[in-house]
């Protein structure tokens, strides 16, 4: 099969390469897409900018121990959070399974006040409530379920004072929100996220809290654009981002993560909500390539980049170690500290 540039193809890749030749094309004027089109494994004269800001960054940790659903029995919910707190985190979150009933709806008034004044007492926040659940089901049925669960969840998130519920657009697949599915790009499943996350926002007409939704690898939100696209669409400011560059991790993109984390923070800026910690790794010694998810600091992202940019937003956000056994994030979370003090980046509630 033959593959053949049009001349204009291969003028515009001449440029491309002359410039950098000749040492006069500037980081700002090499973009991301070019880099990946042309195969580059680094962006050619790609400079980081490492001047922190002055916003500390908050902690959290979705192990076993330092989520708000983590309470014991006996265990009253100012125990829980000092507990949290006393593990070295300044945050947390609560996700609460389709088809369970929501602890934080069917709470008591005076334990939804004691949960807000213990937060208050030991300087914790709550940043989100996670809903897990595919949102483009191919079974309309399910999908409206679906939907209609993740409006629940925002009633509780308002409930309790989380700024926002967390969410996938989902899948064209029938096994999960994550999962592979030929149709996941088209224009229709495109329009069909649109709608369904008009949908939520629209049963959920009148509350504060914001519906940020997260990048998954093999959904049609895998990239920044997509997420500014999808806000563009949707048409309503309390759509916003739940940001999480290694979901969009792929093998082209592997050697990018500063490229890709500039970009989300420079198009998505303060309608970033929060943010996701953890890393990428393709396996060296496979002839295919296994990309997988790794704890902070063993794989190639750009941690120094992803703190100071975090350092530049006007409020703090907070940043959550996720996907861990519960032994390894002690190490994750030192890496992240040692990462923040070695550019100057300061984390909430330590130093």
């Amino acid at each position: 099969m033959s593959h053949r540039l049009t001349r204009r193809q291969a003028l515009a890749a001449g440029a491309v390469f002359a410039g950098t030749a000749a040492g006069t094309a500037s980081a700002s004027e090499i973009k991301l897409s070019d880099a990946i089109n042309m195969s580059w494994s680094r962006t050619e004269g790609l400079r980081r900018d490492l001047t922190p800001g002055k916003t500390p960054i908050r902690l959290a940790c979705w192990g076993s121990t330092t989520t708000f659903d983590s309470r014991t029995p006996g265990e009253s919910l100012t125990e829980m959070v000092k507990r949290i707190r006393d593990r070295g985190y300044t945050s947390a979150n609560t996700i609460t399974p389709p088809g369970k009933e929501s602890f934080w709806l069917n709470a008591s008034d005076s334990e939804i006040a004691e949960f807000k004044s213990a937060l208050k007492k030991y300087d914790v926040t709550i940043f989100d409530v996670h809903v897990y659940v595919n949102n483009i089901h191919p079974d309309l049925s399910i999908r409206l379920q679906n939907l209609k669960h993740t409006a629940t969840q925002c009633e509780a998130a308002e409930r309790i004072g989380s700024p926002m519920v967390t969410t996938h657009t989902g899948s064209c697949s029938e096994i999960s929100p994550v999962t592979i599915h030929p149709e996941n790009w088209t224009l229709a499943a495109w329009k069909t996220s649109v709608q369904s996350i008009k949908q939520i926002l629209k049963d959920t007409a009148g509350m504060k809290v914001s519906l940020g939704i997260e990048a998954l690898n093999l959904i049609n939100i895998n990239n920044p654009k997509a997420h500014l696209r999808l806000m563009e669409d949707v048409g309503d400011t309390r759509c916003r981002v739940c940001f999480d560059p290694t979901n969009m991790m792929s093998t082209e993109k592997y050697f990018h993560y500063t490229e890709i984390i500039n970009e989300g923070f420079d198009i998505l800026g303060e309608n970033i909500m929060a943010c996701h910690a953890k890393d990428s790794l393709i396996t060296p010694d496979k002839m295919s390539a296994y990309l997988t998810q790794v704890p902070p600091g063993e794989g190639v992202n750009d941690y120094e980049t992803y703190l100071v940019r975090l350092s530049r937003m006007k409020w703090p956000r907070t940043l959550l170690i996720e996907h861990l056994s519960d032994d390894k994030y002690p190490a994750a979370k030192e890496y992240i500290a040692r990462t923040a003090a070695k550019v100057g980046v300061k984390i909430h509630g330590e130093g």
